[in-house]
């Protein structure tokens, strides 16, 4: 079942509308910029555009896939609306690649998650949170080919599909509405130049956070495609909720194999939810709480050292020299440059070693909890880090 044209032109008018009530601001603020072949991101709220027509939500729900291009298509509207509009049209132009990113879907257990989803979640748009544990290179994606009839000279546009890798699978017969039904074509795209149609590309992998975990519980794993703005918006080490259409791939068929069918998560908008900002000025107060603290045991620096030592991990009793190594490696020291120029890193590496029980999977998830960046990983998943990652580009 697919959207009517009588429904797509519903949605275009319901969200038009909206963004330009809502957004006018922000994408007039777009229209100023001087790149025109830059991507730009228009963040919806979902529960906003939700209650201004509940029947744009059940389509958003039911057609994520197929709702998302219309909204594009209205916001680009929008802006030429917006730009007719201005009172000073001189100063803006007309921007092609804008995108609408929903955020804010409803707090329920329909549209939110906090585990990797499963197969039953195939075609819904969801909000997941997780860990970023690893992110590829951004490579450049083909998207799209054109292709000419070699008998009726019809010329035709073929998408790469996303379910099979963003393979170009060419149609069987010439698609001209008069009937050619030729089988003989040629590509148009990449014969005497470089591919025209492309699109920034970046694959990262999200782990459920452990904290969230019940005891005993290993972390799953899940890969995430971002497209166009959304490459590079984070990092190793990340909290992130990601917003997009879980979907299924799979590479090409081979005779006698079986076909093994992947779980991704096509993104929308990624939000870092442990963002920190350059240059972050300490309150007073908390200058204030940190410099009366070290008065009070400025004739006795290592009482002081020893309250914050007990104050570290307190469910482990003791062990007030592990804790001192532990703090020593959160606190991090200073990069140094020696005469000839050579770096020596100022963070340390610490090995924990001990029997069973006596707490050291205790100290790292008390140092996840802490640190904003932080991966914890389990055995299985240090030995996998070894391993090459066709979806990342590298071991």
């Amino acid at each position: 079942m697919k959207l009517s044209a009588d429904q797509v032109s519903l949605i275009g008018q319901v969200f038009e509308s909206y963004v330009l009530e809502h957004h006018r601001d922000e994408i007039l603020a777009i229209l100023r910029e001087a790149d025109d072949q830059a991507h730009y991101p228009v963040v919806v709220d979902a529960l906003t555009l939700f209650e201004t027509n509940m029947e744009i939500g059940e389509y958003f729900n039911a057609f994520p896939s197929e709702v998302l291009p219309v909204f594009d298509s209205a916001l680009r509207r929008a802006a030429l609306a917006a730009l007719q509009d201005s009172a000073d049209p001189a100063q803006l132009s007309l921007k092609q690649n804008l995108h609408a990113r929903v955020s804010g879907l409803p707090v329920c257990p329909e549209l939110t998650r906090e585990h990797i989803p499963k197969s039953k979640d195939v075609g819904h748009f969801l909000s997941v949170t997780g860990t970023v544990i690893r992110t590829s290179s951004v490579k450049v994606l083909e998207f799209e080919r054109s292709y000419i009839c070699n008998k009726c000279k019809h010329v035709f546009v073929v998408k790469a599909d996303f379910e099979q890798y963003y393979a170009f699978c060419r149609p069987a017969a010439c698609l001209n509405e008069e009937g050619c039904n030729s089988t003989k074509f040629t590509c148009l795209s990449g014969t005497t130049s470089s591919p025209t149609c492309c699109r920034d590309y970046q694959e990262i992998k999200i782990q459920e956070q452990v904290q969230r975990l019940s005891v005993g519980s290993i972390p799953r794993c899940m890969v995430v495609v971002l497209e166009d703005d959304l490459v590079d918006s984070c990092k190793s080490g990340d909290d992130i909720t990601v917003y997009g259409v879980v979907m299924q791939r799979w590479k090409p068929f081979h005779e006698g194999s079986r076909c093994d069918l992947e779980l991704v998560l096509k993104a929308n908008y990624v939000k870092v939810n442990n963002e920190q900002l350059a240059g972050v000025v300490i309150d007073e107060e908390v200058r204030k709480e940190f410099e009366d603290f070290w008065e009070r045991h400025k004739n006795d620096p290592l009482a002081g050292r020893n309250e914050i030592l007990a104050s570290l991990c307190p469910q482990v009793f003791g062990l007030y020299l592990v804790k001192l190594a532990v703090a020593m490696v959160l606190a991090g020291g200073v990069q140094r440059t020696d005469a000839a120029g050579t770096r020596t890193r100022g963070e340390s590496h610490l090995l924990l070693v001990g029997d069973p029980g006596t707490g050291k999977s205790q100290f790292l998830k008390y140092a996840v909890k802490i640190m904003p960046r932080s991966v914890l990983t389990a055995g299985i998943g240090s030995t996998s880090a070894v391993e090459a990652e066709n979806c990342c580009g590298g071991i």
